[in-house]
């Protein structure tokens, strides 16, 4: 599931993750960011948000948890998306699948 935090001073966004990002789990919570993100995005350019994916809690991801982290960041400017609290496994999937440089991981 994915708690959604909108900061319009700051034109940014957290998207916070519990559970399991299995693939039905991913595909819900991806119409939920998308969905949000097309709201925002009627008052703000796209180019002027920052995302944040914070994986706190999170030690699963599924392939289609992934293809929502590279569609989103595809949203905004580059550099605007990030990843936080990214579990040591995790951040070695998103090294081996070449993304570590696209998506800021941490």
């Amino acid at each position: 599931m994915v708690t959604i935090n909108y900061n319009a001073p700051e034109k940014s966004i957290i998207c916070s993750f519990s559970g399991k990002l299995d693939t039905n789990t991913s595909i819900q919570d991806g119409e939920t960011i998308s969905d949000r993100l097309a709201a925002i995005t009627k008052t703000v350019d796209p180019a002027d948000l920052k995302i944040t994916f914070d994986l706190q809690d999170i030690n699963f991801i599924s392939s289609s948890f992934i293809r929502i982290c590279v569609g989103t960041s595809k949203q905004i400017q580059t550099g605007n998306f990030g990843i936080s609290h990214c579990d040591p496994f995790i951040k070695k999937t998103f090294k081996i699948a070449g993304l570590d440089i696209l998506l800021k991981i941490s």
